[in-house]
Parts: C-alpha cells; sequence; structure tokens
C-alpha cells in the first residue's frame, strides 16, 4: 500500500513538472515570440484568442509569425490594429529589402512613407489614404531578420506608432 502511494506521488509530481514545462506563462519557440507584444492596449478591445504561431514565406524568405489582434468600435467607424512579430532565421539582414518596398510605396498615389526610430530600432511607416480611410503599416526592424509589424485599418501612423510604442522590443529580441 505504502508503496502504491509513493508510486502515485511520484507520478503526480512528474505530471505536475511536465505541466509547469509547457505553462502559457513560459512558452517555448515559437510561441515565446509573442512575450514582447502587450496583452493589451488601452482604449482597444483584444482578440478572445491569439492565434496559433504560422510559418509562410514571402519575397524576403521563410519566416515565423506570431500576432495579437486588437480592435476599436467606434460610432462613426471601427479600427482594426494587429502587432505581428515575424522571425526570419539567422544570417538575415532585412532592412535593404524593407527600405526598397517602402521606396516602392512612396511612388503610389495618396500613399506617405517615413522613415524614424522606435525604442532606437529603425522604423519605416507606410499609410495608404487613396481609399479614404487610411491603412498604416508599420515595421521595426528589432534585428536583422526579426520584424515588430504594426498593421492598423482606419489607423493613421502616428496613431500606430504610439501603440507600437507599448512592445516591449528586448523581449521580442530575446525570444529563441
Amino acid at each position: 500500500m505504502l508503496r502504491r502511494s509513493v508510486g502515485v506521488a511520484a507520478l503526480l509530481l512528474g505530471l505536475s513538472a511536465l505541466a509547469s514545462a509547457g505553462a502559457p506563462d513560459n512558452p517555448s519557440w515559437p510561441l515565446n515570440l509573442r512575450n514582447g507584444i502587450p496583452t493589451a492596449l488601452p482604449g482597444w478591445d483584444a482578440a478572445p484568442r491569439d492565434p496559433l504561431p504560422d510559418t509562410d514565406e514571402n519575397g524576403m524568405g521563410v519566416y515565423t509569425e506570431v500576432s495579437r489582434f486588437f480592435q476599436k468600435i467606434e460610432p462613426s467607424t471601427a479600427r482594426q490594429f494587429r502587432i505581428v512579430v515575424q522571425d526570419y532565421g539567422k544570417g538575415k539582414d532585412l532592412e535593404a529589402a524593407i527600405r526598397q518596398a517602402v521606396a516602392e510605396a512612396a511612388k503610389a498615389p495618396g500613399v506617405e512613407t517615413r522613415e524614424f526610430k522606435i525604442a532606437g530600432l529603425s522604423a519605416y511607416a507606410v499609410t495608404d489614404h487613396s481609399q479614404g480611410l487610411p491603412t498604416t503599416l508599420v515595421t521595426v526592424v528589432v534585428t536583422p531578420g526579426r520584424l515588430v509589424l504594426g498593421q492598423g485599418s482606419n489607423v493613421e501612423r502616428d496613431d500606430a506608432v504610439k501603440l507600437l510604442g507599448r512592445v516591449d522590443y528586448v523581449k521580442v529580441a530575446a525570444a529563441r
């Protein structure tokens, strides 16, 4: 009987250790990329759930992405804002490709572009006013191969930059 109790206790202790290793407050790769993204933004409603990490490919290469989605419903309009971390892996240097894409976007009518710093990091904003309501994309180069994107529908550049100021870029850079 004592041996059985010790065995059950050992089993429960082992299960407890396994459960705590994968606990949501200490996620492993790639979920830990999300650690620097705020879970709430003042005045904005967060989506009830965060999407699972995704892997995709674009002109800059294969990347892993995590994100959080927020919205603000006002009497005259709805605003949406998504904060995304994209990791392209070591050995990538994405800044030249981003600069080129911003330069191309600047040629379109109704599009404003700007280069600046957020938290001491290079950032690039593109805001399209051609359809009336603004659509903004702000890209922050956290490391040569890791980006934070702020994607806003009905969000002006300055508002998007302010929202991205709530990201913990040190945590985003440290995720492994």
